[in-house]
């Protein structure tokens, strides 16, 4: 088993896969990507954490959950305006990352999956066509 394997799986195999072959504490409670890396390093799969713009991606919405919690607190309890603004300008930035890691995410797995393609591909330079001859003039 492969790290792409174990990242095409759902959350809920993933768990009964920690459950099953090794001994993990805790896989109730872990999120898809910390299954990942536990169940990896478990059975000693190489995790490239560098790579990983999902994890990025996953700990900025962990970020917007928690201030999205904060700001509805203070709408319950009428409180700051001031601050309310400021998470709200929060949330929208952190939004606002997601979408570029999510499109810098897309463009590198794109040009990556293009680089096998150009390296098979004949390198063999074409012949340029050969130029017509000018008719010579009799005389």
């Amino acid at each position: 088993m492969d790290l792409k394997e174990l990242q095409r799986m759902t959350t809920p195999k993933l768990r009964d896969l920690a459950k099953e072959s090794t001994d993990l504490q805790g896989v109730g409670g872990m999120h898809k990507e910390d299954l990942i890396k536990a169940i990896a390093k478990a059975q000693g799969i190489a995790y490239d954490e560098s790579a990983k713009d999902i994890n990025a991606i996953h700990s900025v919405k962990q970020d917007i959950r928690a201030l999205q919690k904060q700001k509805a607190e203070l709408i319950t309890s009428n409180g700051d305006r001031k601050k309310l603004k400021r998470i709200k300008r929060k949330v929208k930035l952190l939004k606002r990352l997601t979408r570029h890691l999510a499109h810098d995410f897309k463009t590198a797995a794109a040009a990556k999956a293009a680089v096998p393609t150009a390296q098979t591909a004949p390198t063999a330079p074409t012949p340029a066509p050969a130029a017509p001859a000018a008719p010579q003039a009799a005389g």
